[in-house]
């Protein structure tokens, strides 16, 4: 399907005649047409598009516009109102879309409450738009993360804009790569990688975990495999199929059995991993950093999660591994300062380095964005819960940029167990002993969730939270 070219003219024009003055209250006037038009070029006829569509029981909680294309019996999306593909939602072209206003991250929050409705829960896309930018954001299961930056739309991008737009509408459904990530290590990245699998597993999704660490391998060690040698790098270089690198890791039978392949430990990144600046001098010249995403985007169709462990550092390997990722889930510890001061760090440095890499290598590929922060191994006093706080406020403080996009990264409104229901707060795992005994209860480990329904909760918590309805 290629988009419609006779439309496409007709937004052209609109857009040229668009007035130069952003105005209050010009989303009926001015900006639904716009869009409307540009729904069009994409092959959304009138038929496809359901204007205020009711995304849950509740009748005030509606989206300005709903689309779908006609179905395999070819009714329209009209006739059934149900299933929409794509929700819209369309503000005035006085509110300028940008990280740092407050009104972006409203209307934000207003799209990914809008895409988890009763009424909407097969919508994959949603878009908003003030007539002058937008952004296309890409739900799976409850995680929603934007698909393209924010852009501009004029005459002159229109063309452009809309052909991918309809690539990635057209494109089919894949899994989605989350990087677990502090530059500070300590934080239970591995435990959290390898529980967090397999509590998926457990709920019948299909997981890959990716061992990035090759100077520990600790997960592929937890897990009982075997390390590498060169299969990993070979298969980032192309030269050993995926099914030839991959192990699977199996717990149980019949019923019971859980089952989740893993990309294990490649003892070859060793060499890479060395204080040397030199390693990643050896290592770009073998394989680019872009070659991790290329390589586990071929596979993602395979998978409804592919969690990626990326070591505590910020050389060559984590960076692929951030690179790589959809989506970071970001842990730190409330005791750990370090850990807390680094999230400052990778918002206001790293992610601009990965944006530029990403845009360097496609342009057309999509932003790496943030789930939640996560307090793990969460043990407290009234005073060191204070403290944290404080620190938090702090460090997104520091910079009047970044406050904005640092308070809506990390933070959420959340119902947790341990945290007040509707209350703006990070998501907190309690300390567990179970999970913190666990390695080393016998010979051969045994992951705490297939043991433990404490340790299991804790992690079907998480998956609530901010992964998918368990």
């Amino acid at each position: 399907m290629d988009i419609n070219q006779a439309a496409l003219s007709e937004l052209q024009a609109i857009l040229d005649q668009r007035p130069k003055q952003r105005n209050v209250g010009d989303e009926p006037t001015l900006v639904t047409p716009i869009i409307e038009r540009l729904l069009e070029v994409l092959n959304f006829s009138h038929l496809d598009r359901v204007p205020f569509f009711k995304v849950n029981f509740n009748p005030v909680r509606r989206t300005d516009l709903a689309c779908r294309y006609p179905d395999a019996n070819g009714t329209c999306f009209f006739s059934q109102q149900k299933d929409p593909l794509l929700l819209v939602e369309l503000k005035a072209t006085s509110h300028v879309f940008s990280c740092d206003k407050k009104y972006y991250w409203d209307v934000l929050s207003q799209t990914k409450e809008q895409l988890l409705g009763q009424n909407s829960a097969s919508a994959k896309f949603g878009l908003i738009s003030n007539g002058w930018e937008l952004q296309l954001f890409r739900r799976h299961h409850k995680i929603i993360h934007p698909l393209t930056p924010i852009l501009e739309l004029n005459s002159e991008t229109a063309d452009q804009i809309a052909r991918r737009l309809l690539r990635i509408i057209q494109t089919p459904e894949r899994g989605t790569i989350i990087g677990i990530y502090n530059n500070k290590g300590g934080v239970g990245k591995t435990t959290t990688a390898t529980n967090l699998g397999i509590v998926l597993a457990q709920q019948g999704k299909r997981v890959l975990l990716v061992d990035l660490d090759p100077d520990q391998g600790d997960l592929t060690g937890l897990l009982d495999l075997q390390p590498v040698d060169r299969s990993f790098l070979n298969f980032l270089m192309g030269k050993q199929a995926f099914d030839e690198v991959r192990q699977t890791y199996t717990y149980g039978a019949g019923k019971n059995k859980v089952k989740l392949d893993v990309l294990p430990r490649d003892k070859k990144f060793v060499t890479f991993s060395s204080d040397s600046n030199s390693s990643d001098i050896n290592v770009s010249q073998t394989i680019g950093r872009e070659f991790l995403r290329t390589k586990l985007l071929e596979i993602a169709s395979n998978y409804d999660y592919i969690l990626v462990d990326i070591p505590p550092n910020w050389r060559w390997l984590s960076q692929s591994g951030v690179l790589a990722s959809d989506i970071l889930l970001i842990l730190a510890n409330h005791l750990d300062r370090s850990s807390l001061v680094n999230l400052d760090i990778l918002v206001t440095e790293f992610l601009p380095d990965v944006e530029q890499w990403r845009s360097e290598m496609k342009p057309e590929d999509s932003p790496v964005s943030l789930l939640p922060l996560v307090l793990n191994r969460y043990q407290h006093t009234p005073a060191q819960e204070r403290n944290c706080e404080n620190l938090l406020k702090y460090i997104s403080q520091r910079d009047p940029y970044w406050e904005r996009t640092f308070n809506n990264f990390f933070y959420t409104k959340t119902s947790s167990m341990w945290g007040l229901s509707g209350q703006k707060r990070c998501i907190r795992l309690p300390y567990c002993v179970e999970i913190a005994s666990a390695p080393l209860q016998g010979p051969k480990y045994v992951p705490a969730p297939l043991k433990y329904k404490k340790a299991r909760d804790t992690y079907e918590h998480l998956i609530r939270e901010v992964i998918r309805d368990v």
